[in-house]
Formats: C-alpha cells, structure tokens, sequence
C-alpha cells in the first residue's frame, strides 16, 4: 500500500528505528508512510530522505549559519510532557503568521493531537535572543536513528535560515548520541519549499526508492525522483494505442489516495494510486474499471473497483475523480507490456478499431 497508519499504544527505541528505515514518519501520536501527496489542488509525489550520520560532517553552510547565528544561546533537552509549554505555543503562532502554507492550527496538535501523553522520545532545541526564544526544533529519539518532526522561528528572523540551523543542531546532537541516520522527512519534486532538505549534508544524504524499497546516495541525482510523474508518463504511453483501437478511457487524478490515513477507514485497504485511467465498460455495472501503473512492479493492472461512498456526480470534464471513495474488488489482468493489456480489453470488450 502507499498509504498507512498505525496507532501504537507503545513504541520502543528499536521499533522507531524499523519504521523510519521503511520510510514512515511521526503524525501527532500515530505513525504513518505515503508516497504521493495533495495540496494547493496539486498532486505530488513524496521522496523519503535520510543522512548518514556516520560518514557525515560540517559542510560549508553549516559552518556559514554557526557564525551568523554565534550570539544566540542555544539550548537541547527532553520534551516528553504531553502539554506544550505557553512559550513554545506563542513562538508556534508567531511562526504560522510568517509562511504561505498550511500547518496544524496549534503546535499542541501538531505533536500531541488530543492525547494525554507523548509516546515518543521527543526532544527539542531552543534558540534564545537575550533571553526571548525565537525558534525551536522538535525530534523524536530511537535507538540507532532520529526523526526530525518540525522546526519553527520567529519571522523577524527569517534572514537567519534558523529552520536550516536547527537541523544542523539536530544531527550534530545526534552524532554526539553516535546515532546511524537522521530522517528530516521527505521533500516534494516540484514544490520548492522542501528543496533545502536535499541541500543539507548533502554528502551522505539518501532517498529511498520507491520500486525497490533501498535506500540510494541523493548525490547521484541527476534529477529528482518522482514515482507520480513516472505513472502518469506509463498511462498516457497506454492511451496512445487505445486511441487507434476506439477504446475509451480517461486519464483521471484519484482525490481520495490517502483515505487509509484517515482513522475512520483504518484497516480497510482502501485503493490508493494517485492517478489511474478510467475505462468506461462496454456495458454498464457498478462496477469502476480503471488501469494503474505500478512503478513497485512496473506493471500495468487491470483493477475492478466497487464505491465504499458515493459523494457526487462525475463530470466528464473533470481531471479529478472524486464522485467516490473506491475500494479493489479484485485484479483481471496485469502485464508489463501496453500491447499486451491493449490486446487484452479488445478481446475481453469486443472494442473494433
């Protein structure tokens, strides 16, 4: 699946370790892994990173952000009590008022939502200015591993780059601990925003690969990866002979991809590609008949999906489709090869070209 959640009651030091190594990550009190995202009405694909810790050290913008930000008092402790501080949560509103995107309405929601406690080995690292805190870091301790949850400062120091520096902070704590890797979480292709994640100890920075589930140097990089656009690329290569043969289809964008992630569907297995073609039947059913390319096998599927809730009408204009919540009835075919599923569906729908 590309999109889980799981809501542990417990979470040992080693456990944390395991699934960021598989690339999931902190959600408040769950923990959870995507691959693909949506926001500002745009679909993109979700890149995990992390840093080898062992073989990193100092680069030039390290040692750039430490002499600019010399005179601040920084500070680094446990932060394990479910409540946050009234400081922290000034500094958090402070912070929101200052960027274009949107966060969690509070830092308390951010980290604890509406627990009583904090399941995780949370840490946090304070910069003050004469006494006033004006940005904060917050990751979560395993045993070989951290998690890099969130960074927050002040907007009239914007010019500081104190987002950057605290994760400098972060992992040089780390590496004092002799811990294996830092995850700062993922970074986006395409949005620039999360651009600086892949600047940062670049050296020994690594992504993981969706279709193989390995952990590869960042550095190799020509470009960036994105698994969304790879799909897209495979689907309108499959359109291309479904033209010639009269077989109708729609290249559509899923809306509802991670409704796994919502608590009320936990444990569903909801189906979760961000992008499929819609194959309209030959004769009418409940039934949805889409095609999916899965770069996890560089296959295309043949899929029959039934509506869990059916939430309006689809246009046939739209891009999106987002009439319902879908759910895999089961596979009728697969295969790596375009002529191959095309042949299939003339045969199967008597389509003529």
């Amino acid at each position: 699946m590309f999109a889980q959640v799981e809501y542990p009651e417990k979470l040992l030091p080693e456990e944390l370790d395991t699934y960021l190594a598989k690339g999931w990550f902190r959600m408040r009190q769950s923990i959870f892994t995507t691959n693909f995202l949506y926001f500002n009405q745009q679909f993109y694909s979700a890149i995990w990173l992390r840093v080898a810790l062992n073989n990193a050290f100092p680069d030039k913008k390290y040692f750039i952000l430490s002499k600019l930000n010399k005179h601040f008092k920084t500070e680094i402790k446990q932060s394990g009590a479910a409540i946050i501080d009234t400081e922290h949560e000034i500094l958090y509103q402070q912070y929101r008022q200052g960027i274009s995107f949107d966060v969690s309405p509070t830092l308390q929601e951010l980290l604890i939502g509406n627990l009583k406690y904090n399941r995780y080995d949370t840490h946090v690292v304070n910069i003050y200015d004469r006494g006033t805190l004006i940005a904060a870091g917050f990751f979560d301790l395993g045993k070989k591993s951290a998690a890099g949850i969130s960074c927050i400062y002040h907007p009239a120091y914007k010019k500081h780059s104190l987002g950057k520096y605290l994760m400098y902070l972060k992992m040089d704590f780390c590496k004092q601990l002799q811990l294996e890797y830092f995850y700062p979480g993922y970074m986006v292709p395409g949005y620039g925003p999360f651009d600086y994640k892949t600047e940062i100890e670049k050296s020994t920075l690594q992504w993981l690969q969706l279709s193989n589930r390995q952990w590869l140097p960042w550095i190799q990089q020509i470009t960036a990866p994105d698994p969304l656009q790879d799909m897209v690329e495979k689907l309108i290569a499959l359109q291309v002979p479904f033209a010639k043969n009269n077989i109708p289809n729609a290249l559509l964008n899923y809306k509802f991809f991670e409704a796994n992630l919502d608590p009320y569907y936990y444990g569903n297995e909801l189906f979760d590609f961000p992008v499929f073609l819609y194959c309209l039947p030959a004769v009418k059913t409940a039934l949805f008949t889409v095609i999916v390319y899965d770069v996890r096998d560089a296959c295309y599927h043949l899929l029959q999906c039934s509506s869990v809730i059916n939430i309006g009408f689809q246009d046939g204009t739209q891009t999106v489709f987002d009439s319902d919540l879908l759910c895999v009835e089961r596979q009728l075919f697969a295969t790596a090869i375009p002529a191959t599923m095309e042949g299939y569906l003339k045969n199967q729908y008597h389509y003529e070209s």
